[in-house]
C-alpha cells in the first residue's frame, strides 16, 4: 500500500489533516511516480474540498523546493533576495503589477529573483510581459545568477526550475480545478528568497499563506489581497495583509493587518485605472510606468514595489519605499535597469 493511500482514509472519512512531515512524504512519493494517479487525484480533491492547512502547505513546499533546480548563489547573495509573485488564476483583468514592482524594486537596489510563469487562465503572465519587454525569461541557473549580478534582477521560469512537477501535470489538468499546487507556486522560489511579496486572489487564503511562510522560515514577507479582488496591494481601497517578520522566537511572527494607499502617501484610484489586456498592451503599459509616465498605474506599481523594498530591508515603511521607487523611476534608473536586462538578454544564447 502506498503512503498516499494509507493517509487518504483518515483524511476523507474523519476530516483529519496531514502533518508537515506527512505532507512532504506523500508529495515525494507522488513525484517519484510511486503513487497511482487515482490516489493523487483523490488526495488533491480531499485537500481542496476540506481546505488546505498551513502544515500541509509547508510540507508540499518543502518537497517542491528540494526537487527544484539549484541556483548557484552564495549564502550572502541568497539572504539578500526578494521575490514578488502571485497565485494568479483569475480575478479582475489588470496589467502586470507585480512584474512592474519587481523591476522598480531592482532599480531601487533590491536583489530580485522573480519566480513566474506564462499565462494559463489570464491573457498575459509575468513571463509573457517581461519577454515582450526584452527581459530574458528562460535562462538556466548559472546565466540567471550572472543576470542578477549584472542587473539586480533575474527571472526564474517555473516550469524549467520545477521539472519534477511534470509528474502531476496530467492529474491537475484532468481535475480542472485549483489545487494545493496553485498555492505552492509562489512559495517555491528556486533561489530560496526569504523576503517576499505574495498576492492571493482569495481573502481566505491570506492567513493560510502567511502561516505557511512563517512555518517555512521566511525572513520578512507580505501576503496580500486587495479588497477589490486583485492579488496585489491595491490603491482602490483596503488590502488584507499577513505580515511576516523575524522575531525573538524560533519561528518568524505573523500579524494580520490592513493597508490603505494613504498609509503610503498615495491617492485612491478606480479599478478601471489599471485594467490590462493582451501581451502587447500590458508591456506598453509597463514601459510607460518604467519610463516616468505618472498616474494610477505608476502609483499601484510603487505601492507594491514599496512592499518589496520593505521586505528586502531597504525601506523602513511603505512611505519610504514609495519614495525610493519613485526616485528610481524619475532618475531614469528603472529605464536603465530595463536597458541592462535587454542588453544581457541579447548577449545570451544559452537557455534552459
Amino acid at each position: 500500500m502506498t503512503r498516499v493511500k494509507e493517509l487518504l482514509k483518515p483524511l476523507a472519512e474523519d476530516g483529519g489533516q496531514l502533518t508537515r512531515e506527512e505532507a512532504a512524504e506523500v508529495l515525494r512519493e507522488i513525484l517519484s511516480g510511486s503513487a497511482h494517479e487515482v490516489e493523487t487525484a483523490a488526495l488533491l480533491a480531499v485537500l481542496a474540498t476540506r481546505g488546505e492547512q498551513a502544515p500541509e502547505l509547508a510540507g508540499f513546499v518543502e518537497t517542491m523546493r528540494a526537487n527544484a533546480l539549484p541556483v548557484p548563489l552564495t549564502e550572502e547573495e541568497r539572504e539578500e533576495l526578494v521575490d514578488t509573485c502571485g497565485t494568479g488564476g483569475g480575478g479582475p483583468l489588470t496589467f502586470n503589477i507585480s512584474s512592474g514592482a519587481a523591476l522598480v524594486a531592482a532599480a531601487a537596489g533590491a536583489k530580485v529573483a522573480k519566480h513566474g510563469n506564462r499565462a494559463v487562465t489570464s491573457r498575459c503572465g509575468s513571463a509573457d510581459v517581461l519577454e515582450a519587454l526584452g527581459v530574458p525569461v528562460t535562462l538556466g541557473p548559472e546565466m540567471a545568477v550572472e543576470c542578477l549580478r549584472a542587473t539586480n534582477f533575474m527571472f526564474l521560469y517555473a516550469p524549467h526550475y520545477h521539472p519534477a512537477m511534470k509528474a502531476v501535470n496530467g492529474v491537475r489538468k484532468a481535475l480542472g480545478f485549483r489545487t494545493i499546487f496553485n498555492l505552492c507556486g509562489p512559495l517555491t522560489n528556486p533561489a530560496g528568497a526569504r523576503a517576499q511579496v505574495i498576492g492571493v486572489l482569495a481573502p481566505s487564503r491570506v492567513l493560510l499563506m502567511g502561516r505557511a511562510l512563517a512555518e517555512l522560515g521566511a525572513r520578512r514577507a507580505f501576503v496580500v489581497h486587495g479588497t477589490d479582488g486583485i492579488d496585489e496591494l491595491t490603491t482602490t481601497g483596503e488590502s488584507i495583509v499577513a505580515r511576516i517578520e523575524e522575531g525573538s522566537g524560533a519561528k518568524p511572527e505573523m500579524k494580520a493587518a490592513r493597508i490603505t494607499p494613504e498609509m503610503a502617501g498615495l491617492e485612491r484610484a478606480k479599478l478601471d485605472d489599471f485594467s490590462g489586456g493582451d501581451i502587447a498592451t500590458n508591456s506598453a503599459l509597463l514601459y510607460d510606468v518604467l519610463t516616468g509616465v505618472r498616474g494610477a498605474r505608476r502609483d499601484i506599481v510603487l505601492l507594491n514595489a514599496a512592499a518589496a523594498l520593505v521586505a528586502a530591508g531597504l525601506a523602513g515603511d511603505l512611505k519610504e519605499g514609495v519614495a525610493r521607487g519613485a526616485e528610481a523611476i524619475d532618475s531614469g534608473q528603472a529605464a536603465a535597469t530595463l536597458a541592462k536586462l535587454r542588453a544581457f538578454g541579447a548577449s545570451c544564447e544559452r537557455t534552459v
